[in-house]
C-alpha cells in the first residue's frame, strides 16, 4: 500500500513538475490561475503577485512531491541540469509576460474581468 501511494504521489509531482513539456499549458498555468484567483478575495495582494506566485509554487511542489515520494526515480545529474536551466529560463518568461499583461491591464481576476466586459458592451 505504502508504493502505490508514494507512486501516486510521485505522479502528482511529476505532473506538477516542470519535467514534462505539457504541464505548464495544461495544469500548471490555470491551476495557478485558479489559486491567485481564490488567494486575491482573501488575502487583495496584487493579482499579478499572486498568479506569478502560484504558478512557481505549483512547480517547486511538484519537484517537493517527487523529491519524497521516490528519489530512486529522479533523473541524472545531467539531465537534471538541463531541467534546472529550462525552468528557470521558463520560470523567467512567464513572470515577464506576466508583469507585461498586468501593466497592460490585461490580467485581472475573473470577476473584474467580467465587470468590465458587461461595462464595455452597455
Amino acid at each position: 500500500m505504502r508504493k502505490i501511494l508514494e507512486g501516486l504521489v510521485f505522479y502528482i509531482g511529476w505532473l506538477l513538475s516542470p519535467f514534462t513539456w505539457w504541464n505548464d499549458a495544461l495544469i500548471n498555468i490555470p491551476l495557478s490561475f485558479l489559486l491567485a484567483h481564490l488567494l486575491f478575495f482573501i488575502t487583495h495582494l496584487p493579482f499579478v503577485q499572486l498568479v506569478i506566485g502560484s504558478y512557481w509554487f505549483t512547480n517547486v511542489l511538484g519537484m517537493l512531491f517527487m523529491y519524497f515520494s521516490g528519489k530512486y526515480f529522479i533523473l541524472s545529474s545531467r539531465n537534471r541540469i538541463k531541467t534546472t536551466v529550462f525552468l528557470v529560463f521558463f520560470l523567467l518568461t512567464y513572470s515577464a509576460i506576466m508583469l507585461y499583461l498586468d501593466r497592460h491591464g490585461k490580467l485581472m481576476p475573473l470577476e473584474h474581468f467580467f465587470q468590465k466586459y458587461r461595462v464595455i458592451n452597455k
